[in-house]
């Protein structure tokens, strides 16, 4: 009988009796192992994780069964897995291949390094590079190499060349995540930084996945070099050839860190370059963050013009400054009545670009909240008094549709022991309360992120 046949609650419990004897997957012996995957994956329908190079894991993974590449749908693949060869790290994933190969339900991948071992791209990009290699009897079927609908790197190192290295395994995807989380480079030394290139290389990746590129996700808070910090954009943008592929993108997310020479101060110019690409984004988050509050790119009326390109535009999420430039920051902590200040010249500008673009949910991140550098979000729902142009309803984008109305969801200072300090109003309808992971929730491929492996 197969596993996925049994009742739900003997797999649990086959299932928890392997996790509670079994924290190694090379500690399990090849039948044993079968059992624990089929358990896992009859149950939770979610990931596999491959997190040592152990001989018999090696060998298990370079002679998989049928019956396992058949049962895969997404794997996540840790630094453990990183396998020392004489020439590593540029092959030290390649022993990966043959079930990457033989799964052809496979949908999606993840490399999740650590702090303090991070996964070299370059040995992903090989490993990718060699699903689309020629073999001995010609060519790859369709059926043998099945495209990858999801990528994301998480921790992952730039410290070699990429340069040269064939990006032919990332066409097909649909969602592409890359992620350098803040403060994953501390502890590196000083010689081991980005190459000088990384920039490049990142938007070749991108490139070479743009014909069917839905959601692409850039993180880069973690990058203590710098060199990151000289992402653009701008770099994105093709040939006339290219412009029926970027229509495809639905959802662009760009976390940064910006300094006075970064391509990101210039925001209005950059926030013209997606509305010039990217016409159909549905959501849209532009989080850049400074070092130091005087750093801080501040809001401008100006970036009305490049939204109002955006015309399926439903989800927007922005981190602007607005004290600054009216000489109304910070004096104390937990000043609420500084905070409602905030919030209402958030609300002022989210009811403008509501009335110039569709969004229905408007999210600002306000940075240096209090003397410890801590940060607070502002949630704003919009709804439209004629009850139509809903997210993917083209009337909404196409045809007047009513005076728009901006809610407030509650903030944390207001349900709490401190809303009795609060003088005056909240802006607007009160709604709520705010849910901590509203926003994940409401986009399945937010922070789809493979459960930990014991």
């Amino acid at each position: 009988m197969a596993f996925s046949d049994l009742s739900d609650d003997i797999l649990l419990e086959i299932a928890f009796c392997i996790k509670k004897r079994w924290r190694s997957f090379a500690a399990v012996n090849s039948r044993c192992r079968a059992a624990a995957l089929s358990a896992q994956l009859a149950i939770r329908k979610k990931f596999i994780t491959i997190s040592d190079h152990e001989s018999s894991t090696v060998k298990a993974l370079e002679e998989p069964t049928k019956q396992l590449m058949n049962a895969i749908r997404k794997v996540n693949v840790t630094s453990g897995a990183m396998v020392e060869t004489a020439n590593e790290p540029k092959f030290g994933l390649n022993h990966l291949r043959s079930l990457f190969i033989g799964s052809t339900m496979l949908d999606a991948l993840f490399f999740i390094g650590s702090n303090d071992k991070p996964i070299p791209l370059i040995a992903i990009l090989n490993l990718l590079a060699s699903l689309n290699l020629q073999t001995d009897t010609g060519r790859l079927t369709n059926a043998q190499c099945n495209p990858i609908r999801f990528l994301k790197l998480w921790e992952i190192s730039y410290f070699e060349d990429c340069s040269d290295i064939p990006l032919t395994g990332l066409a097909g995807l649909e969602i592409l995540h890359i992620c350098w989380q803040r403060y994953s480079s501390w502890g590196i030394s000083e010689e081991r930084k980005p190459y000088k290139t990384t920039c490049e290389v990142l938007v070749k990746m991108i490139k070479a996945a743009r014909n069917t590129l839905q959601s692409l996700k850039i993180d880069f808070l973690g990058d203590r070099s710098g060199i990151l910090s000289k992402f653009d954009i701008r770099m994105l943008a093709g040939d006339e050839d290219d412009v029926g592929a970027r229509k495809k993108l639905r959802k662009l997310r760009l976390s940064i860190f910006i300094h006075s020479g970064s391509p990101f101060r210039d925001f209005v110019g950059t926030l013209e370059a997606i509305a010039d690409m990217f016409p159909n984004l549905e959501t849209l988050d532009l989080i850049t963050t400074a070092r130091k509050y005087d750093d801080m790119i501040r809001y401008t009326p100006d970036i009305l013009r490049p939204l109002s390109k955006l015309k399926f535009l439903h989800c927007l999420m922005l981190a602007l400054d607005f004290e600054r430039d009216i000489n109304d920051e910070l004096d104390k902590d937990h000043d609420v009545n500084w905070y409602n200040r905030c919030l209402h010249r958030r609300y002022a500008a989210t009811q403008a670009i509501a009335n110039v673009c569709p969004i229905t949910r408007c999210y600002w991140k306000h940075q240096f909240i209090d003397s410890e550098g801590n940060d607070e979000w502002y949630h704003f729902v919009v709804e439209n008094e004629s009850k139509i142009g809903k997210p993917g309803d083209s009337s909404r984008s196409d045809k007047q549709t009513g005076n728009t109305m901006v809610k407030t969801k509650m903030p944390w200072w207001f349900e709490s022991y401190w809303w009795h300090k609060v003088e005056g109003d909240l802006p607007g309808e009160v709604v709520g309360p705010a849910e901590k992971w509203e926003y994940t929730t409401s986009d399945p491929d937010y922070y789809e992120f493979p459960n930990p492996e014991p």
